[in-house]
């Protein structure tokens, strides 16, 4: 059945969720909310390790995520440099600095 011109392809629209439905929704973006920070922890990690081949991925991810995928601003020629600095916590409280040869191999130009 085609559609008619200027008509919705779906007039109704979605379907109303069920109380169950909606419970189980709240249950499933709480447990991602929890994941969230061992997510990050091992993104940097990934970041961190210079053998790694998601290592230039996981840079990009981080980036894209603080300043936005389209982070025209880094290629700006008359922008000042935006220098990244990447501060992981170990189980101590140790802070744990990336340095920016962390991913030299991949960033070079």
């Amino acid at each position: 059945m085609p559609f008619s011109r200027g008509q919705s392809g779906n007039p109704k629209g979605r379907p109303k969720q069920s109380a169950g439905q909606k419970e189980e929704r709240a249950k499933f973006q709480a447990l991602l909310k929890e994941a969230t920070v061992p997510a990050l922890e091992s993104i940097l990690d990934i970041a961190g390790d210079k053998q790694s081949k998601d290592c230039f991925n996981a840079c990009k991810y981080i980036i894209d995520k603080a300043y936005g995928a389209n982070a025209s601003l880094l290629l700006d020629s008359e922008a000042e440099p935006l220098a990244i600095t990447i501060i992981r916590r170990d189980a101590n409280g140790s802070s744990m600095h990336l340095n920016n040869d962390s991913c030299d191999d991949e960033w070079d130009t």
